[in-house]
């Protein structure tokens, strides 16, 4: 009997961890979200709040860190995972390596994208892969964060950190017809000077989230 009620009490605070989990992600999944209730207009508080994020942002480049990318599809169960790492200059370039699950190297600078795997090199121009060169070009504008820029192409929402929580959450939603056929809307959340998450949902049920981690200072000196 004793064994009996040993067991039922272990499943008992499995069950209760498992439930937390579930309730924290969900949590985060409505916060997330949430941010398309909050537009930012221009000359409004929230785009007082976004120049506020976007400044510490820049103040953090150049800026290097680990990226690992979850691609969620509805045809597979699991995700498809990669690693790697980023580097983003003050002026907007950027190099991109993933190192699993094979290699492959992107370098935007100057508004060229370039490819480099087994060995070969290849420009990609935003007409060959719109999705690709899009994506470059917009993580590059992420740390800059000009309103002025964003409203160009996206629809731009804002949670502070003290609406959301910890973390503050933009959302993005594509203005441009190009953009809507690949993508449906980006989440970006991120602390102190620094993106850590990025989600990008496209049409249908497809979505892609990157995770991003940096070094302390002093890890790196």
């Amino acid at each position: 009997m004793s064994d009996l009620i040993e067991c039922r009490a272990r499943k008992s605070v499995v069950l209760a961890k498992v439930l937390g989990f579930c309730l924290c992600v969900w949590s985060c999944v409505g916060v997330a979200q949430g941010v398309f209730d909050h537009p930012v207009q221009a000359g409004s508080a929230e785009a007082e709040s976004l120049e506020v994020i976007a400044d510490e942002l820049r103040q953090n480049l150049p800026v290097s860190g680990a990226i690992k990318q979850q691609k969620h599809l509805a045809i597979l169960r699991e995700p498809m995972v990669s690693k790697g790492a980023f580097t983003l200059a003050a002026d907007g370039d950027l190099q991109w390596r993933i190192t699993e699950p094979f290699a492959v190297a992107y370098s935007m600078a100057a508004g060229e994208l370039t490819r480099e795997m087994d060995g070969k090199s290849e420009t990609i121009t935003a007409s060959a892969e719109p999705a690709l060169y899009g994506f470059f070009q917009l993580f590059g504008r992420l740390f800059d964060l000009s309103l002025q820029d964003l409203n160009s192409y996206f629809s731009v929402y804002l949670l502070t950190a003290a609406e959301a929580g910890e973390h503050w959450v933009i959302g993005l939603t594509p203005q441009d017809s190009r953009l809507q056929k690949v993508l449906s809307h980006i989440v970006v959340q991120g602390e102190d000077g620094m993106i850590d998450q990025v989600t990008l949902t496209e049409p249908g049920e497809d979505y892609t989230v990157l995770y991003f981690s940096y070094a302390a200072a002093d890890e790196t000196e």
